[in-house]
């Protein structure tokens, strides 16, 4: 009975969330929107492929302990992050869309220009805050802006761009590195990637040069941080953006009892499951090539462009994919192919003298496919509530991210990273949540929801 009345519930909320969905018909102000959020996400790709790869190196060098709990700062980011996606429905996107970027750009100034541990360790928090805010904005203005039939290719778009401007950020973020590095050192390129190969076994002159080449890159991500903010000015937005029409009567109470929905809590539980086998990883993919397998640094760099450039393809691919497989089969299948690429990446010296075109080939199918589905679950969780609520979901995943990164965090800090050898076992234990993850996905969803994006394109013809 108690199953019965969910069910329910999440079919009057699925047919409240499509009364915004019903007009074939784009109208040129959301469409407007829609390409200036383009190029605002494209600029956040740029700050992203140095922050979340070039910067992490530079800071596992002036603050490893930092990094050793990096998950911990990254869970208060997000706690940071969830609060502002609370005031989303208040306040709109633009005004959030302004305020991020200030904070950010002082953040990453202070990163590059002070030595003090404290205030590196609480600017990281806040530029991570600053750039992960952008990664919940596209959904919920997609979701209005977007009708149903071209949602899909649009998230993906919005995705490709911007992992494509992170790809190139990524390529290039180490390769420049190396070359102030070079002219710091007056040495040549290859001598002095060389010399990054092993930081261990440099001077503290040698070092303090390096560190500095990482300042001048950080500083770099200030100023395309700094472009995101004037661009968020070329928004043109309406309170009926994010916010349903109330009655002039009275004032429309909030019902959050769709967040309690059990398909809600299902996905909630999926997503979680794998942002556990994300957090093991994903942080320590430079550290991991660079320090336990010896590649390179400029390597390194190649190597993680090479599988930002997979996930654009996998963006590419999700259209597709959701019309022949459908939403929830597509993630659940598409999850389980990573499971022996994360058992290859945990044994990456068995590869000898051919580890880089190894780890490469592994790195760029791992990562097409962990990120084959993202734009169909965008688009498919936002449509498991109302406008209105829609923040506050967001908000809800990314509570439910912060615990799970504490969790994470202090797992890593205090436990797995203890020594070295929890490097390669967090991708055993990653593929062993995907599975689980994937197991969930198909046994919860399947039967009533593989289908409802489809349907209810459907329903709007």
């Amino acid at each position: 009975m108690n199953n019965d009345i969910e069910d329910k519930d999440l079919d009057v909320t699925l047919a409240d969330a499509e009364l915004d969905d019903n007009n074939d018909v784009w109208d040129k102000r959301f469409k407007r929107n829609c390409f200036v959020y383009v190029l605002i996400y494209a600029l956040i790709g740029a700050v992203t492929g140095i922050t979340n790869n070039t910067m992490v190196s530079y800071l596992d060098i002036v603050v490893p302990n930092v990094v050793k709990g990096i998950n911990i700062y990254q869970a208060i980011s997000s706690m940071i992050v969830a609060i502002l996606l609370i005031y989303v429905h208040k306040v709109g996107y633009k005004k959030i869309l302004l305020l991020a970027p200030i904070f950010a750009v002082i953040a990453l100034l202070a990163t590059a220009l002070t030595h003090n541990n404290a205030i590196i360790m609480v600017s990281y928090i806040i530029i991570v805050a600053g750039a992960t805010i952008y990664d919940f904005m596209y959904p919920l203005m997609y979701t209005s802006y977007v009708p149903r039939k071209q949602r899909t290719s649009m998230m993906s778009l919005v995705m490709c761009v911007n992992l494509i401007v992170q790809a190139i950020m990524i390529f290039f973020g180490g390769k420049i590195v190396v070359w102030i590095f070079s002219m710091f050192q007056h040495i040549t390129y290859a001598q002095a990637s060389l010399l990054s190969s092993d930081t261990s076994k440099m001077s503290a002159s040698i070092l303090g040069n390096y560190t500095n080449a990482y300042r001048c890159i950080v500083i770099l991500a200030a100023v395309f941080m700094t472009l995101a903010f004037l661009a968020a000015f070329l928004l043109k937005e309406k309170p009926s953006d994010y916010q349903e029409e109330t009655p002039v009567t009275g004032t429309k109470k909030l019902n959050f009892k769709p967040l309690t929905n059990k398909y809600v809590v299902w996905w909630i539980v999926f997503l979680e499951l794998t942002q556990i086998g994300i957090l093991l990883v994903v942080p320590y993919f430079p550290i991991y090539l660079n320090d336990f397998l010896h590649i390179q640094r400029g390597t390194v760099s190649t190597i993680i462009s090479l599988q930002t450039i997979a996930m654009v393809v996998g963006y590419a691919f999700a259209p597709w994919l959701e019309k022949k497989m459908g939403s929830v089969v597509s993630n659940s299948v598409i999850t389980m192919l990573c499971i022996p690429l994360m058992l290859l990446m945990a044994n990456g010296t068995i590869f000898g003298s051919s580890i880089v075109i190894a780890i490469g080939i592994i790195f760029f199918l791992r990562s097409g496919f962990a990120n084959a589905t993202m734009p169909i679950q965008n688009s498919f969780q936002m449509m498991l509530v109302s406008k209105n609520l829609r923040p506050a979901f967001s908000s809800l995943i990314t509570i439910a991210n912060a615990v799970i990164g504490i969790l994470v965090g202090l797992f890593t800090q205090f436990v797995l990273l203890k020594h070295n050898s929890g490097y390669a076992l967090a991708y055993y234990i990653t593929a062993a949540f995907y599975l689980v993850a994937s197991v969930i996905l198909l046994i919860v969803f399947t039967k009533k929801y593989n289908r409802v994006m489809e349907k209810q394109s459907h329903s709007e013809k």
